[in-house]
């Protein structure tokens, strides 16, 4: 978000979030140690498996005892490195040592009894000491297995527990600060205390950055996406409507505009929490209403039951279902914007839908006292035309709120009406911000409701999440650009209001860009084009490579470019031996120099440079920078070679083919 960078040591407070989990190197052993909990549990797993397979009557050769004992002795090593970590983590957190450590005795005891059961040395005095292995006493390993498993889920489930209690923690000195910035007088305290604050807000973005890449819940994961989303732009406008404040302290319109800042980050961070600890506050039930896709979704599950099963619910709680769902259509039959002909159709698809559940209440009847093949005909055709009539229905509440969303994002491209309060602003003209604050309360109107409707026909929990979140943010920016407005009316020389209104408007826009992307995802859902995404209308968290560098295998982008482009030259050096002898020299000539620079930017991206981090950047955009102009060339050249070689082999080429081999290429 562009803002002057403002005084030393505030300016940059406003990118604690950037678009994922901060990617700055926080020092967070914590976090590290955790994932190396469940790194480490993974092998556990399919170990312990393959030693309670282990078939008892099978003839055991040595190289099969050999296997059988190099897999307890693996189990117990995964074991020991397990139970380190899990002391590391009861050694930071006091209040859990006693019970980490317990759960770390049983899982090392549990190892140390697999180890033994399956040491091979002990087969040779079986008979005379009569010592248990795996092979007399199978049950043993299995109790042992159990316990490790039992264990270890202990110390992960308390593991959980401390990462909850840090981001809690983390939370609680950001709202305490935040309380400080509200009530700080001077400038020059400000600065102090800003500065703290990006801080801490560089380290509780990480902490629920990591977090919402763990969760696996989708709509949990959209709900904190969300949430960060608000904090990531608050952080700006928080800076520059203080500053607005401090600079003119008598202003009210300054004070309601900061107010709504500290309100809306106060209430993220609380949705933060309550999604990590999966718990509301004051046990409060969420009331948000079903969707009416989802509603629908439902309905349609229940009438299809009745193929199976005619009894496994009352007449009764169809139709009141097939109500509220009817009932919820007053979203669009009521809304203004809805058009003539669209709202005629709902209203007619709707009353169909209810003459087609009577008719198949009065099937159903029949079919339970009479069980005939005819009978049976009539309920599958009666549910087919009330599952149709709903998806026609589904189709025409989708059109409806899709057209009016693009229509308006259309319609409000040009952003006329932001431009002019800025204009009214810098002139001080009173009468003209009144007039355009009042267009701006229309077009917010008109972006909420377009926002509630979009929810209905989302298709899914997570762009539910964000068509709600796209409607708190339009009804909570279009009031604070208002006030941020009627500040810079009142002071229009004053180039902090204006850098203030700037902000508000730039974060307004960006939602208007979001919502775009929204829209087209809501498409791609009910066009069937696709099932999964990542929520492109909210920020992405990103790896914090610094500190899971050696739990991540993923290789860094110009490491996978470089070995992409090795994979290339190989493919066109199968291409060549094709070619003519002149036309393969030529394209021989250009993939030796590219397979240099592939292995250039391999050894840089490897190369561990402390301290010089900018040098490696500049060095890896270099050769990726001159990578890519070889490939140009190379490509093109591939091109004329490839339909040089195709005319020859044809003599001529079609139009038709000349545009499959354009396609194909």
């Amino acid at each position: 978000m562009a803002a002057s960078p403002g005084p030393a040591g505030v300016g940059g407070a406003g990118a604690v979030y950037g678009s994922g989990s901060s990617g700055f190197a926080l020092d967070s052993g914590l976090e590290i140690k955790t994932r190396s909990v469940e790194q480490t549990l993974l092998p556990l797993v399919s170990q312990i498996t393959t030693l309670i397979n282990h078939k008892d009557n099978t003839k055991k050769s040595d190289k099969t005892l050999q296997a059988i004992q190099r897999v307890g002795q693996a189990v117990n090593l995964a074991v020991g490195r397990f139970v380190k970590v899990g002391e590391a983590i009861a050694n930071e957190n006091w209040d859990l040592k006693e019970e980490i450590n317990i759960a770390c005795i049983e899982a090392k005891q549990a190892g140390e009894t697999i180890a033994a059961l399956t040491d091979i040395t002990n087969l040779n005095h079986l008979e005379s000491d009569g010592q248990i292995t795996i092979f007399t006493d199978k049950t043993g390993v299995i109790k042992a297995a159990r316990l490790l498993l039992s264990s270890v889920t202990k110390v992960l489930l308390l593991a959980d527990r401390v990462v909850i209690k840090q981001i809690i923690t983390s939370r609680n000195k950001v709202l305490a600060t935040m309380e400080r910035l509200e009530k700080v007088n001077s400038f020059q305290e400000f600065v102090q205390i800003f500065s703290q604050f990006g801080n801490e807000m560089v380290e509780f973005a990480h902490l629920s950055g990591d977090r919402q890449n763990d969760l696996k819940d989708e709509k949990k994961k959209a709900k904190m996406a969300a949430a960060r989303a608000v904090l990531e732009k608050c952080t700006m406008m928080l800076l520059t409507a203080s500053k607005t404040c401090l600079r003119h302290p008598n202003c009210e319109s300054a004070h309601k505009n900061k107010e709504g800042v500290f309100d809306r980050m106060k209430v993220a961070l609380d949705k933060v929490i309550e999604i990590v600890t999966d718990c509301k506050p004051n046990g409060e039930t969420d009331i948000s209403s079903i969707s009416i896709f989802t509603g629908i979704k439902e309905f349609k599950m229940n009438i299809e039951a009745l193929r199976e099963n005619l009894y496994f619910q009352s007449k009764e709680n169809l139709s009141v279902t097939l109500e509220v769902i009817l009932e919820r259509m007053e979203d669009f039959t009521d809304s203004a914007y809805t058009s003539h002909e669209h709202r005629e159709r709902i209203l007619e698809l709707s009353t169909q839908a209810r003459m087609e559940l009577q008719q198949l209440i009065s099937v159903w009847i029949q079919a339970q006292s009479k069980k005939t093949k005819s009978i049976a005909e009539e309920l599958e055709l009666s549910i087919l035309k009330i599952s149709h009539s709903l998806n026609e229905l589904k189709k025409e509440l989708h059109s409806t709120a899709t057209q009016l969303a693009a229509d308006l994002l259309k319609y409000h491209a040009d952003h006329v009406v932001l431009k002019a309060l800025k204009l009214t602003g810098v002139e001080g003209n009173l009468e003209a911000l009144a007039e355009y604050a009042c267009k701006l309360s229309e077009q917010k109107e008109q972006l909420v409701e377009t926002c509630r409707l979009l929810r209905h026909i989302s298709g899914t929990e997570p762009l539910e999440i964000t068509c709600i979140h796209a409607e708190e943010t339009f009804q909570v920016t279009g009031q604070q650009i208002i006030s941020a407005a009627e500040t810079l009316t009142l002071h229009p020389s004053s180039k902090i209001a204006k850098e203030n209104l700037d902000v508000f408007c730039e974060a307004w826009e960006s939602q208007i860009s979001d919502m775009s992307t929204l829209l087209r995802e809501i498409n791609d859902v009910f066009e069937g084009r696709r099932e999964k995404y990542g929520y492109l209308s909210l920020p992405k968290p990103m790896k914090n490579n610094a500190n899971l560098k050696s739990l991540k295998p993923d290789k860094p982008d110009s490491e996978v470019f470089a070995a992409e482009g090795l994979k290339l030259t190989s493919s066109v050096q199968a291409f060549s031996k094709q070619l003519k002898d002149d036309d393969k020299l030529m394209l021989l000539l250009e993939i030796n120099k590219l397979i240099p620079l592939c292995h250039q930017l391999q050894t840089v991206t490897k190369t561990s440079l402390q301290n010089k981090v900018f040098l490696k950047v500049d060095k890896c955009i270099t050769k990726t920078r001159s990578m890519m102009a070889l490939l140009v060339q190379l490509l093109s050249l591939c091109y004329k070679l490839l339909k040089k070689l195709q005319m020859e082999n044809n003599g001529w080429v079609s139009v038709t083919n000349k545009d499959t081999m354009d396609s194909k290429t």
